[in-house]
């Protein structure tokens, strides 16, 4: 097995999700996109929430990156596309796929604190990391 198809299970295994009183959603997401720009991946709204990815292009080519969605009081954080991570296409928009699994893997640990943060005033927390 390749290094790259390590990567990509591990990246699979990310599933976030806290079910939370609406009055707390905007100050959590607030501190999730701030844990993304802090590691260079920058949001991009999306029809369910954001996309967190190092560029619009590096999103657009199908390289993996970090998914928000956002229903009423439920957050859920996924790695979209974990098997897609390729040194290739990495290359085309310049960023090192160790260094795209490292954030990602990182952004999510840093995600899973915020979420257990908040979990004090949730109803349901769900994690699951490599």
């Amino acid at each position: 097995m390749s290094r790259f198809e390590n990567f990509g299970q591990d990246l699979a295994k990310i599933h976030l999700t806290l079910k939370i009183h609406e009055k707390y959603v905007e100050d959590l997401m607030e501190e999730i996109l701030e844990v993304g720009k802090s590691l260079n991946l920058e949001p991009e709204r999306r029809a369910e929430g954001y996309a967190l990815t190092p560029s619009h292009r590096a999103a657009a080519i199908g390289l993996p990156h970090l998914r928000i969605a956002i229903t009423e009081n439920l957050i859920t954080i996924w790695v979209r596309s974990p098997y897609a991570l390729d040194e290739e296409k990495c290359r085309l928009v310049g960023i090192d796929a160790e260094e795209l699994y490292r954030r990602l893997l990182t952004g999510a640990i840093k995600m899973a604190e915020i979420l257990r943060k908040y979990s004090e005033k949730g109803e349901y927390i769900q994690i699951s990391l490599p």
